[in-house]
């Protein structure tokens, strides 16, 4: 792993772990065993370190929620992105711990939000496609991203909290509820 890429992963688990005040760069160049000049070298301020790890999770989004769709019907597509996104949250908890905690106003701002869209334009028009035919509401395709979102966040919270062991019969449940709430009613 190359200096840039210790310090961002450095970064990305004290902030996980201490919150993004109490993270000081002393500490990020301490633990990734880099000069503090040297995050310098590639970072103008602790910020700009927190928007690039918040543009690369953003990046994933893009990738994995449309890996290995199935050639089947749209729900089977909606059902595997809907896996797809908890699955990376499951294996990636520092990554839902971040985006959770710091990708949030003000720390994240809509300008960086706009220019990261680019990233999900695939899952925007995987959207946009089940309105055009039919197979999800017709309303605003942001509210539908962030819905959708927020079903895969609380089961995600529900097995982080172990308050659910979100084993596969709950999963289903949690599935269906999120298809509920988009799919158009014939």
């Amino acid at each position: 792993m190359d200096k840039k890429q210790r310090i961002i992963i450095t970064m990305l688990e004290l902030v996980v772990k201490q919150g993004l005040h109490a993270t000081p760069m002393s500490q990020v160049a301490k633990e990734a065993n880099v000069a503090v000049g040297t995050i310098y070298h590639y970072f103008e301020n602790k910020n700009q370190i927190i928007e690039e790890i918040y543009l690369m999770i953003v990046q994933d989004y893009g990738v994995v929620l449309m890996a290995n769709l199935p050639d089947k019907d749209y729900k089977s597509q909606y059902e595997a992105m809907w896996l797809n996104l908890y699955n990376y949250f499951v294996g990636n908890p520092l990554a839902f711990t971040f985006m959770e905690i710091v990708a949030v106003p003000p720390i994240i701002t809509k300008n960086l939000v706009r220019l990261s869209a680019k990233h999900i334009a695939n899952i925007r028009d995987f959207f946009l496609k089940g309105i055009e035919e039919n197979h999800i509401k017709d309303v605003p395709v942001r509210l539908i991203l962030q819905m959708v979102l927020g079903d895969v966040v609380s089961a995600m919270r529900l097995k982080i909290k172990d308050e659910l062991d979100m084993n596969k019969e709950q999963l289903k449940f949690a599935l269906e509820m999120s298809w509920d709430s988009i799919k158009k009613n014939n």
